[in-house]
């Protein structure tokens, strides 16, 4: 017969009994870290007793409130069970609490601590970023595509502007000769550390092209979005009706950057080789139309980059910005994602955001070659 049991009273702890033939040790580490838990989010699991005030389910709680000096406790008293039902309820509580920890669930839900150090979880030292690191290493196998092979690489010289952390180029595999330019050090410096035979400029991007496209083959570039995005006019609208906390973003109205247009005129007009334009869709109409728009993106090339198939139905391109999830994407993408940065001004959510799903880069390029470069 089931019992629901609902009926709370706070009581003195002296006056409870420890049950002295109880089978599940609590050691001096886990109780302080129970009264750790009590101390910082409160009580809400009371103990259990029998008729007599002994204990059936709840030591380590009576410890860790013994060790805080509470004066009371929160206690469901079990007058309905026997010895046996008790001694049966004992067992069972503490074999039915024991169970294995989803890694990854619990790595998304610690990722959203972000200065968890500074949290109490239960977790001995070094534990936390133990896990991580472990789902870190196995994340950086999710993405099995093989890179570019059997292509004629090795003399290419590609320019990758605003390169962020480099997903566009994650498959170019190691042939080509890439330079890189991101004009923020430590997205820079994470870009080193995902493609460390790569040259990388600590420069602005758009001032690089000017004086340095006629030394590559092929040019990609992303200039900066925002001010483009159909985001934009919503943010101003918002703010205007006084909804402040609707955006994370800057609310005020803006030109939309010309820099974008600028640089497919430019390429357009001086570039011998293959280009790549990539942008957000625009909120008016785009004063060049793209040669391509997938989901939210839009892509200007001076060749055909061939038909997008479903694969590119996972990319962050098609996640609404409710649902993305920074660690998911990093792991679909196949970096490390406590190497990717957290910059002031740019977080990493961003960072991951802004990343070209890297088959999507692979096909890019590939089109690019093939049309008789």
């Amino acid at each position: 017969m089931t019992t629901i049991a609902d009926s709370v009273e706070r009581v003195d702890p002296e006056t409870l009994i420890p049950y002295t033939n109880n089978p599940k040790e609590h050691p001096e580490e886990q109780v302080k870290k129970i009264a750790s838990s009590i101390k910082n989010y409160g009580w809400d699991q009371p103990i259990v007793v029998d008729s007599e005030g002994e204990v059936i389910k709840g030591h380590g709680r009576l410890q860790a409130a013994e060790k805080l000096g509470l004066d009371e406790v929160p206690v469901i008293w079990r007058e309905d069970l026997s010895d046996a039902e008790a001694k049966a309820a004992r067992i069972a509580d503490n074999k039915t609490a024991e169970s294995p920890w989803n890694d990854d669930l619990l790595a998304t839900e610690l990722d959203v601590l972000d200065d968890f150090e500074n949290i109490e979880l239960g977790f001995d030292e070094g534990e936390v970023d133990d896990l991580l690191d472990d789902v870190a290493s196995e994340s950086i196998e999710e993405l099995s595509e093989p890179p570019l092979e059997d292509k004629a690489l090795e003399d290419v010289r590609i320019l990758n502007l605003y390169a962020g952390i480099g997903g566009n180029r994650k498959l170019w595999g190691d042939e080509p000769d890439v330079t890189a330019v991101e004009y923020n050090e430590q997205i820079a410096d994470a870009y080193k550390e995902f493609h460390p035979d790569d040259s990388v400029a600590v420069e602005d991007a758009h001032d690089y092209l000017e004086n340095n496209y006629a030394d590559f083959d092929i040019v990609w570039t992303s200039p900066p979005c925002p001010t483009h995005s159909k985001l934009k006019p919503a943010q101003v609208a918002a703010s205007k009706s006084g909804n402040t906390g609707a955006f994370e973003y800057e609310k005020d109205a803006v030109y939309p950057d010309m820099d974008l247009y600028a640089e497919i005129i430019f390429l357009d007009t001086y570039f011998d080789g293959k280009y790549i334009v990539e942008n957000v869709v625009p909120y008016y109409d785009p004063l060049i139309e793209p040669s391509i728009i997938l989901d939210r993106h839009a892509f200007w090339t001076n060749f055909d980059i061939g038909s997008i198939d479903e694969q590119y139905e996972n990319s962050s391109f098609n996640v609404k910005e409710t649902e993305f999830n920074a660690r998911d994407h990093a792991e679909r993408y196949g970096f490390d994602y406590d190497v990717v940065p957290n910059p002031d001004g740019y977080p990493r959510n961003k960072i991951l955001r802004n990343c070209v799903d890297p088959k999507l880069g692979k096909h890019i390029l590939e089109s690019a070659i093939n049309d008789d470069l």
